[in-house]
């Protein structure tokens, strides 16, 4: 039976004023620092999609699994919905705070899984490292999924030795829900579920007795929890879109006829590429003190030494084996993992003064990247993978929200149709990102956009502005009925969004 009594009983045992202080100070840090000129970012090709997903499901429920179509799982658009309810006229803050919001979940699952794994201690450093480490302070700030997955990913990990460690029905059940939710966000939640088939590595004298019952029983009660989150991606089947779930994994992962015909096709790339990323976008000197963390569990819990190891190689591995496509932030895990190594390393440095400096040289280096992505984004220091996707390259939305808003003072003498270079991503769906509820300005995507679609679109000249945006190619035949009203360069100048007027 639930009584809400044992809940504050536990928080007076366990936690004193200070505590709670500390915690509400470490709460109030996160808030700060994912809304800081959260705007600023300019926005991000799949930012786009994604809110315009959202907003047709908002408003017409038939299409509530539209990401389906995609093969995108729909958690991420239900998320949305209720900030875009909130800010209605500011979709791209909406969008963002759908990943505020799931960070702030990582943020409580790091404190809850370090507080019951190592200890109060290590629970209020390992709170503090991930407000700070740049890997999680940016993927908080964009309108996409890897934040939630991320925040499932500890929380799985948290709920998978809970489970082993009580035995306990209801907290099978716990565990099935949230992983089910987390089926619902990203197809790479599964291999979260699947490594927690390792758990029993934790029990006491595993090896030397081997505890068949008990095993079996964790299985059992795993098994309570594998159909709960089955029956939760299920619901899914509600859509006939759902197959394009698994048609969308094979653009990104080989499948296993694939692999045995060229088992290393992308092997040693990836060994290479999956610590330069983690490390890189996690600041670098954290590394090595999570690798000591690593040590230091071998010498004190080799139990848990063994079941950490198993998340970090037996995933590294089968990214390297099998991922055709990788980005940092598919693998945003990892970074997890080598925080919550960190901290139990630095939970058991006793000297304050050591302790102190540690951390003010980690948050230190962390906050040198932190600084541009509250206020230089242009100076953001990432692998040149993310800086061509964030920053510089034809997926940068730069001058998006300065179009629409040209556009929206010349819907005061008449109503505008934009004819959109791209209607998926770049840059019909980003343009969509800023239209208000109540503009009179109309957005048409093309793909190609050429002379036949403008020529197409001149009869509407009479009663209409037409406006038209090309984003993917630096120039445009001069033959063309249009006029240049402003170019939006990328940093680079590689790169560039034309804002132009048709003309008769």
């Amino acid at each position: 039976m639930f009584d809400i009594g044992h809940v504050f009983a536990f928080f007076r045992k366990h936690f004193t004023k200070k505590d709670l202080i500390f915690i509400s100070g470490l709460i109030i840090l996160y808030f700060l620092t994912r809304l800081i000129n959260l705007e600023q970012l300019p926005i991000f090709n799949d930012e786009g999609i994604y809110i315009h997903w959202a907003k047709i499901a908002w408003h017409d429920a038939s299409w509530r699994f539209i990401s389906l179509t995609d093969g995108k799982q729909p958690l991420q658009t239900w998320g949305t919905i209720p900030f875009l309810k909130l800010f209605p006229n500011n979709a791209l803050v909406g969008g963002r705070l759908f990943s505020v919001a799931t960070g702030f979940l990582g943020l409580i699952g790091m404190i809850t899984l370090l507080f019951y794994f190592f200890g109060k201690r290590a629970a209020k450093i390992g709170g503090l490292l991930y407000i700070f480490i740049p890997y999680f302070l940016f993927y908080d700030r964009m309108a996409m999924v890897d934040s939630g997955v991320n925040a499932f990913f500890i929380w799985i990990l948290f709920f998978s030795v809970l489970l082993v460690n009580t035995m306990r029905l209801d907290v099978a059940v716990i565990f099935g829900l949230v992983a089910g939710m987390g089926l619902l966000a990203k197809s790479s939640v599964r291999v979260f579920l699947g490594m927690s088939l390792f758990a029993p590595l934790l029990m006491k004298d595993l090896f030397r007795k081997m505890k068949v019952s008990k095993v079996i029983s964790f299985l059992f009660l795993f098994g309570v929890t594998g159909t709960l989150a089955i029956a939760i991606y299920n619901i899914q089947r509600l859509s006939p879109f759902l197959h394009f779930v698994e048609e969308k994994n094979k653009t990104f992962v080989m499948t296993f006829g694939e692999w045995l015909k060229d088992p290393f096709a992308v092997l040693f790339h990836n060994l290479v590429t999956v610590p330069y990323y983690v490390f890189s976008e996690l600041g670098w000197v954290i590394v090595p003190v999570g690798f000591l963390g690593l040590v230091g569990l071998f010498q004190k819990d080799k139990r848990m030494f063994l079941y950490l190891c198993a998340w970090i190689l037996i995933p590294y591995l089968g990214v390297s084996f099998l991922t055709r496509v990788l980005f940092p932030r598919y693998i945003i895990f990892f970074g997890s993992l080598i925080v919550i190594c960190a901290a139990y390393f630095l939970s058991t440095i006793r000297n304050r003064k050591i302790l102190l400096a540690s951390l003010l040289i980690i948050l230190g280096s962390a906050f040198y990247f932190d600084y541009s992505m509250w206020f230089n984004y242009k100076g953001i220091i990432f692998p040149d993978t993310d800086r061509g996707q964030y920053i510089e390259g034809i997926t940068v939305g730069y001058g998006a929200k300065e179009i629409i808003q040209y556009a929206r003072e010349k819907t005061k003498e008449k109503p505008v149709v934009i004819l959109a270079d791209g209607n998926f991503g770049m840059s019909g769906d980003i343009l969509d990102t800023f239209l208000k509820p109540t503009d009179t300005i109309s957005i048409v995507g093309y793909w190609p956009l050429g002379d036949t679609e403008l020529r197409a679109h001149q009869w509407e000249l009479k009663n209409k502005y037409v406006f038209v945006v090309l984003a993917h190619q630096l120039t445009y035949p001069s033959e063309w009925p249009v006029k240049l009203v402003q170019s939006y360069y990328k940093p680079k100048r590689d790169s560039v969004i034309h804002l132009l007027e048709l003309t008769k």
